[in-house]
């Protein structure tokens, strides 16, 4: 961007949001110079980052959001959503400079409903705070994702996240009851109300998961619950991973619904889950939480659940393991148990139905183990962790201890490993992707995924966005 046109641009943002508000090139470069995806922070570490945005603004309402995508048209300028950052698949890295509006001045509570249990809440407040908001109320929003203490209810929205709870209480979807956004066009718009009508097509749902491509999502309308009054553990080792996922199938196709459901390999158990627990695991191991207002419910769905488990081969474990668990269900992403440079790491996260799943898991993982070389001493944790009356996921997390040195190479062992893994899961039968979203790493994958229809997102998105002015190229629009 030319300095005088860079000059005429931070004026006339500045006259929407105040000078304080907007970040010239520098500045906004290092603040935003990648999200989490792993070539984000491999980029940055070799200076050559993928975010390279022209300019950052803080807006702090819906409004000026409405006035700055207006701005934006008008100078054809790509503008990238930021929420808190913590995406892992490229999606907020302004890869093609423009604009990056960062969402987290708009962090307010608007209002509350004690009687219906809904709540309207700004994109920009983070998960974790909102919680702790919530909790001091006797209240919850059982969305727990592992980016908790960074993610944003819009982020969270705009990538169809999903959370530690997710079998009983459900992905982000199901949480929300409607948005408020601003359209690729500067409208401002609300859908309805509520998500159960029969007033048409549902807008709502066009908007989650379209991370950024088909609007800002600037608030929502947000179920909330009471804080349980019971939490109780179960933790059962099978001798094989074909009957640990077929008593999860038992659970969830007779209707119990633990909030926790994480089946663990091998692999997983005996690694990244033992270390976490301080128990020695050498089986696959299922962790089941059972949670609610009626003591006596929470412990009767326990003791079907476990009835299911031992039918099916289990072996009891200690109730402590899944309580330290609980306590710990954030340390996986943290030092030591999270990988740093000169790593490479990811997760080959995908979804299937019941008739497909246990044969999605041998081909993800034993695709990614062929890539990748001996040499690079592979490590892959896989563990199944949400599931649905119709099916599950599978979510094998990678990490190689030292990739190659140079950027080019390390990157191009890295998309191997995603492409051979994702390929193999969608030939098995599998979506490419359960909770995680799309960005710029699985962009790729687009076409294959859905086929025809991706022509359908393509006219939705230039009938939206007839400038491509949000986030142009991702979700292969």
């Amino acid at each position: 961007m030319a300095a005088v046109a860079a000059d005429v641009l931070i004026q006339r943002l500045s006259a929407i949001v105040g000078a304080g508000a907007v970040m010239a090139a520098p500045e906004a470069r290092a603040q935003y110079a990648g999200d989490q995806w792993w070539y984000a922070i491999a980029a940055m570490g070799a200076g050559q980052p993928v975010s390279r945005p022209d300019v950052a603004v803080r807006p702090q309402t819906a409004e000026q959001v409405a006035q700055i995508v207006r701005l934006c048209n008008e100078l054809r300028l790509p503008i990238t959503p930021w929420g808190g950052g913590s995406g892992v698949q490229g999606a907020a890295n302004a890869d093609r400079g423009g604009l990056v509006i960062d969402l987290r001045g708009l962090d307010r509570v608007r209002s509350f409903d004690h009687k219906s249990l809904t709540c309207v809440v700004e994109a920009g407040k983070i998960v974790r705070d909102f919680e702790a908001e919530l909790n001091a109320d006797g209240l919850c929003f059982t969305h727990y994702p592992a980016s908790t203490e960074w993610a944003t209810i819009g982020g969270s929205i705009a990538a169809r996240g999903s959370g530690v709870l997710s079998s009983k209480y459900g992905k982000i979807e199901d949480h929300v009851l409607n948005v408020e956004f601003v359209t690729p066009t500067g409208e401002l718009v609300q859908t309805p109300a509520v998500p159960r009508h029969a007033v048409g097509p549902e807008l709502t749902q066009l908007l989650i998961g379209s991370e950024g491509t088909l609007g800002i999502i600037t608030a929502a309308t947000i179920k909330l619950r009471t804080l349980p009054k019971k939490r109780a553990f179960l933790v059962v080792s099978f001798a094989n991973l074909a009957d640990g996922i077929e008593a999860g199938r038992q659970i969830m196709v007779t209707g119990l619904r633990p909030p926790v459901a994480r089946l663990y390999d091998v692999h997983a158990a005996s690694h990244s889950l033992s270390r976490a627990v301080d128990a020695p695991l050498s089986e696959p191991t299922f962790v089941l939480m059972f949670d609610g207002e009626y003591p006596a419910l929470v412990d009767l769905e326990a003791a079907a659940a476990r009835d299911i488990c031992l039918a099916h081969g289990g072996k009891l474990l200690p109730e402590r393991i899944g309580e330290l668990w609980w306590e710990r269900r954030y340390v996986f992403y943290y030092p030591p148990y999270a990988p740093e440079l000169p790593s490479i790491w990811g997760t080959v996260d995908v979804v299937a139905d019941f008739a497909h799943i246990e044969a999605v898991y041998h081909a993800t993982t034993e695709a990614i183990r062929a890539v990748v070389p001996a040499h690079y001493n592979l490590s892959l944790n896989t563990h199944l962790s949400h599931w649905y009356e119709w099916g599950s996921m599978i979510y094998a997390r990678m990490k190689i201890p030292i990739g190659p040195p140079d950027l080019a190479e390390a990157k191009a062992l890295h998309d191997a490993v995603f492409r051979a893994g994702t390929e193999a899961a969608m030939k098995a039968g599998a979506l490419m992707n359960d909770h995680h979203g799309v960005g710029i790493r699985l962009a790729p994958f687009m076409e294959a995924q859905y086929g025809a229809g991706m022509e359908t997102l393509r006219r939705i998105k230039q009938a939206m966005d007839p400038n491509n002015i949000l986030c142009p190229g991702k979700l292969g629009l």
